[in-house]
C-alpha cells in the first residue's frame, strides 16, 4: 500500500520583523536573533516581486548604484533572492552596515570562522550579477529594435515606379493585342485621358516617358534605316538584329507603333507643362528686423556726449537714418532710395542692412557733417522729433558735407530714425 504524501502547509506569520532604527544599541546576541527572524519572514511572507521593489528603493538611495537603476530595473523578478531583498529593505530602514557587537559575538560561537563581511559587500556582488542580466536585456532590446528599422521600405522612386507600371498597364495591352493581331491601329487608346484619369503627376509623367523613349528611337530607326556604309561592324550587326526583331511588322504597322509612341510620350509632356505651370511659387521666408540686424556691430552709448542709440531694428524700412561718428566728430544722416508713399511699410521699401552696410539710400544726398560744438549741437539734435525740423537745423551748419558710404561701425551711434 503506498503511503500518503505528506502535505506541507505554510502558516502567515504574525510576528512582523522589528525594527533596525536602534540595532546600534543591541547585545550581539539580540542582533543576531532579530536578523535572523527577519530573514525568515521576508523569506515566507514576501515573493520575488516584492524582493526587487525592495533592492530598487535601496538602489535610488545609493550613491553608487543609482546610475544602474534602469538597467537593474530591466532584470525579471526571478533574479531577486529573499536574502538580497531582505538586506536592502533592512538596510534602507535603518540597520548598519556593520555591527560591531554581532560580529564579536559571532567568533565567540563554537564552530565559526572568521569576522562577518560588511553587508554592503554581499548586496554589491548580487547587484553586479543582476546588472549584468539587465545590461543583456537591454542590448537585446537595442538589436530588436534595430533589426525593426532595418526592415525594407520602398524608396519614393520604388513607389512611383510601382505606381507607373499600373499607369501603363493599358498601353502594354493594346501592344500586346497589336502584336497578335486582335486590333489594327491604336485610334482607341487615348494616352492623355487615360494618364489623367489615373492622376498621373509629373513624376510619372518623366518616367514613363524615360521607359517608352528607347522604343521611338527603334522605330525611327526602322522607319529611316541609317547608312550602313558609315557604321562599324558592330552597329550593321546591331542594325540587323533591329530589323530581324521587328521582321513580322510591314513598314506600315511600324508606323503606327511609332506614332503610337509619340503620343504616349506627348501625353506625358503635356502633364509635366501643366504642373510647371500650376506650381505655386515658393515663399522666401521673411526674416524679421530683429533677426537682421542682431549682429549689427554699433556703440550703444557714449558717456563724454551723452547720447546712446535707437534700437537697431528701427533702421529696416526707415524713410532716414541719422548717425554720429564718435571718433570723428561727423554727425550723418541717409535717405532711402526707395521710399514708401503711403507709408505702409510697403516690402522692398525703406533702407535696408547687410552685415555691416546700409542699402537702398541715396549716395548723393546722404552726406556727412563735421560738428564743431558737438556737446551742444547733439543735444539740439535729441530735441528734434522730425525730419523737416531736423533738414530745417542741418542747413544752418556751416562745415563741407562728404557723401558717405553706408558702413556701421563700433564708432556709431543710432541717433534717430524717420
Amino acid at each position: 500500500m503506498a503511503r500518503r504524501k505528506t502535505v506541507v502547509k505554510r502558516f502567515k506569520s504574525t510576528n512582523l520583523p522589528p525594527d533596525f532604527a536602534e540595532s546600534k544599541d543591541w547585545t550581539g546576541e539580540q542582533f543576531s536573533r532579530a536578523k535572523d527572524h527577519a530573514y525568515q519572514y521576508y523569506r515566507l511572507e514576501k515573493k520575488n516581486a516584492d524582493f526587487k521593489k525592495y533592492v530598487l528603493e535601496y538602489v535610488k538611495a545609493n550613491d553608487k548604484w543609482k546610475e544602474q537603476y534602469k538597467v537593474i530595473n530591466k532584470a525579471p523578478d526571478n533574479k531577486f533572492n529573499s536574502t538580497l531583498g531582505a538586506l536592502c529593505k533592512l538596510t534602507t530602514q535603518g540597520m548598519p552596515d556593520v555591527h560591531e557587537k554581532y560580529n564579536e559575538y559571532w567568533e565567540s560561537l563554537p564552530g565559526t570562522t572568521g569576522t562577518p563581511k560588511p553587508n554592503h559587500q554581499y548586496i554589491d556582488k548580487w547587484l553586479t550579477e543582476i546588472a549584468t542580466v539587465g545590461e543583456t536585456i537591454v542590448e537585446e532590446k537595442i538589436k530588436e529594435e534595430k533589426k525593426e528599422k532595418e526592415v525594407w521600405r520602398p524608396s519614393i522612386q520604388e513607389r512611383i515606379r510601382e505606381q507607373c507600371s499600373v499607369m501603363v498597364q493599358d498601353f502594354e495591352q493594346a501592344l500586346d493585342d497589336f502584336a497578335e493581331g486582335k486590333i489594327k491601329d491604336f485610334k482607341a487608346i487615348k494616352p492623355l485621358q487615360r494618364l489623367r484619369q489615373l492622376q498621373c503627376k509629373q513624376p510619372h509623367a518623366r518616367n514613363i516617358s524615360g521607359f517608352y523613349t528607347e522604343n521611338i528611337k527603334e522605330y525611327n530607326e526602322l522607319l529611316n534605316p541609317p547608312d550602313t556604309s558609315k557604321m562599324s561592324e558592330v552597329e550593321i550587326d546591331w542594325a540587323k538584329q533591329l530589323k530581324e526583331a521587328y521582321s513580322h511588322y510591314d513598314k506600315r504597322q511600324v508606323k503606327k507603333l511609332y506614332d503610337f509612341m509619340v503620343g504616349i510620350i506627348s501625353a506625358c509632356d503635356a502633364i509635366i507643362a501643366e504642373s510647371k505651370a500650376n506650381r505655386k511659387p515658393r515663399k522666401i521666408a521673411r526674416k524679421s528686423p530683429e533677426k537682421l540686424t542682431e549682429k549689427l556691430k554699433y556703440k550703444i552709448a557714449d558717456e563724454k556726449f551723452a547720447i546712446s542709440s535707437i534700437p537697431a531694428f528701427k533702421i529696416i524700412g526707415a524713410t532716414c537714418l541719422v548717425v554720429f561718428n564718435c571718433k570723428n566728430r561727423k554727425l550723418g544722416i541717409y535717405y532711402t532710395s526707395m521710399e514708401d508713399p503711403t507709408g505702409t511699410g510697403r516690402e522692398g521699401s525703406g533702407l535696408m542692412l547687410k552685415g555691416q552696410t546700409l542699402q537702398r539710400f541715396k549716395e548723393k544726398e546722404s552726406v556727412w557733417y563735421t560738428l564743431r560744438k558737438p556737446m551742444d549741437q547733439l543735444q539740439e539734435v535729441k530735441s528734434l522729433n522730425t525730419r523737416k525740423k531736423f533738414e530745417n537745423w542741418a542747413e544752418k551748419l556751416t562745415t563741407t558735407p562728404t557723401m558717405m558710404n553706408g558702413r556701421i561701425n563700433p564708432e556709431t551711434i543710432l541717433i534717430g530714425v524717420y
